[in-house]
């Protein structure tokens, strides 16, 4: 009986912010290395079914870095890089292409299939976002990255209609730029540019750690709730680093054009997307204005 009344406090818990949720637009990227992790996609996605089922309309993002450099790797090449950018030349891309529109369609696949979710794709063809080309500056020097761009502006009425029709789209970062060619974007900036458009409710990145850390090795210094003024400092001070400095970075811009919170999670812990988002302390890093 105890049991069951822990579970009953949790659904009351969840209520308040079932409410305040309802019709809301949620942007989750995931993908890359938290992927490879045993039963983690199967645990976000049920989560993703669970905001469905309680009215919230989401838009996930599906990355996949690291099995993008294995099938380089595969066809004899080795991923080539400029300042964590990746250098994308035709055959490049079309790696990326099949990568990342593989994981976009395995996903939609578990989302209706197995959980009954009413989702659908968002394709580049659709022109729903465009894409512009990135030119690289290094140090006095242009860098021709190829393929290589940057989320531009977002059809928003085109994308909520869609999402009033099925609830849950999924896309790649991938897109077409005004020469009529597919440009590979940054996924956290793909998300982080949708949510702004969109005015999302929140915006969530999902990734193999617990979140804004002080020390990065200790767990204990999670940082639950952070403020835009102090990431910024944070980011100044190198305390952010690596992988979590695009993360950071985009969700400071986003809560800057009107993205209500931005959070950043563990995928290694079962339903943190239900946890943060439906429970009052949550369990992973929170940015806000």
């Amino acid at each position: 009986m105890e049991e069951e009344i822990k579970k009953a406090e949790v659904l009351a818990e969840a209520y308040q912010y079932i409410r305040e949720y309802r019709d809301k637009i949620f942007v989750i990227k995931f993908g890359g290395s938290i992927l490879k992790l045993p039963n983690v996609k199967e645990n976000i996605l049920k989560d993703v079914a669970f905001l469905e089922a309680v009215g919230v309309k989401t838009l996930l993002v599906c990355g996949g870095g690291p099995f993008i450099n294995e099938e380089i790797e595969k066809r004899g090449k080795k991923p080539a890089f400029v300042d964590g950018l990746r250098v994308t030349d035709s055959g490049t891309m079309k790696i990326v292409e099949d990568i990342l529109f593989g994981i976009r369609d395995n996903t939609l696949e578990y989302l209706k299939g197995t959980l009954k979710v009413k989702a659908s794709s968002l394709q580049p063809s659709e022109k729903f976002m465009a894409a512009k080309k990135v030119h690289y500056q290094k140090g006095e020097e242009i860098v021709d990255l190829g393929f290589v761009g940057q989320a531009g502006s977002i059809n928003t009425d085109y994308v909520k209609a869609r999402l009033e029709e099925e609830r849950v789209l999924v896309m790649a970062p991938i897109a077409y730029g005004e020469d009529n060619n597919l440009y590979n974007i940054n996924g956290d900036a793909v998300a982080s540019a949708a949510a702004e458009w969109l005015k999302a409710e929140k915006l969530i990145f999902i990734t193999d750690v617990l979140g804004v850390m002080r020390n990065p090795q200790n767990p204990d210094t999670l940082i639950s709730i952070l403020q835009v003024s102090e990431a910024e400092e944070l980011i100044e001070k190198n305390i952010v680093k690596e992988g979590m400095i695009p993360k950071v970075k985009s969700g400071v811009s986003s809560i800057k054009k009107g993205v209500k919170k931005v959070h950043i999670i563990s995928g290694n812990i079962p339903h943190s997307i239900v946890l943060e988002v439906f429970t009052e302390h949550g369990i992973g890093t929170e940015i806000c204005n």
